[in-house]
């Protein structure tokens, strides 16, 4: 049941939010774990300000304290608000899995807005191959993930999450206007397959196939990005095919 805030609690209510927002940003970075000590001194807050505000966090699930060390780490909280949150959790070993034996780099994303926003990514052996990260933003008109999203929602919703006309040319390849992106989006919708060859950037390729996630709020795919070197026929469907059954593994651990 949720606790009613007191007079006082509520007073200056938003700066209590925005501080106990910095304290959570805080463990999505290079410190999975924290003391209160640790918190006070890097957001320079009173300890009697942070006791307060991790009492509250702890309270509504949003931080647990370990019973031996008494450090402090995420709780579950953000998963009762965001189910999808589990998503790059199962993904994360059978793209790993994927890239291993393919020495190229797999990535997990989702649309956010216009973007293509980065969940999970595993980088392959080859030398010569693309670094990406989560958090990474790309646009949707010119990425394969970007395009395999778009074909996910209806024709207005697409039209309007690919943005304005005409899109940013990032290459001579670059599709730039809906007139042209539309029907690859409806082939991408009959064949499960999306490709974007040097349309992001010169010389590299890469792939995207859908990926059926009931629990989310909003269409996610997974792509494998390589050299154009690399990517000759053969080589393009035989990465599709390790696509499709990464995405089926996904979905099946579910």
């Amino acid at each position: 049941m949720r606790k009613q805030l007191s007079r006082d609690e509520n007073r200056g209510s938003v700066g209590t939010l925005a501080r106990g927002l910095d304290i959570l940003e805080l463990f999505a970075g290079d410190s999975p774990e924290l003391t209160q000590t640790e918190i006070s001194e890097r957001l320079g807050l009173p300890v009697p300000t942070v006791h307060r505000l991790v009492k509250l966090l702890t309270e509504r699930g949003w931080l647990v304290r370990d019973v031996r060390s008494r450090r402090l780490r995420v709780g579950l909280g953000a998963a009762r608000l965001l189910p999808a949150l589990r998503l790059p959790d199962l993904a994360r070993d059978p793209l790993r899995a994927m890239a291993d034996r393919t020495g190229e780099t797999v990535n997990l994303a989702t649309l956010d807005g216009g973007e293509v926003l980065y969940l999970v990514s595993e980088t392959g052996s080859n030398l010569l191959t693309l670094r990406s990260h989560v958090g990474l933003r790309l646009p949707a008109h010119a990425t394969a993930l970007g395009k395999c999203l778009l074909a996910q929602l209806g024709e207005e919703d697409a039209r309007r999450a690919a943005g304005p006309e005409p899109y940013p040319a990032l290459t001579p390849r670059t599709v730039t206007s809906w007139k042209k992106l539309h029907p690859q989006l409806a082939r991408v919708r009959r064949e499960s397959v999306a490709y974007s060859r040097e349309e992001y950037e010169v010389g590299l390729h890469s792939i995207a196939v859908p990926l059926a996630w009931i629990e989310g709020d909003g269409p996610v795919a997974v792509n494998v990005s390589l050299p154009s070197s690399r990517a000759g026929r053969e080589a393009t469907a035989e990465l599709t095919r390790e696509l499709r059954a990464a995405a089926e593994r996904i979905t099946g651990a579910a």
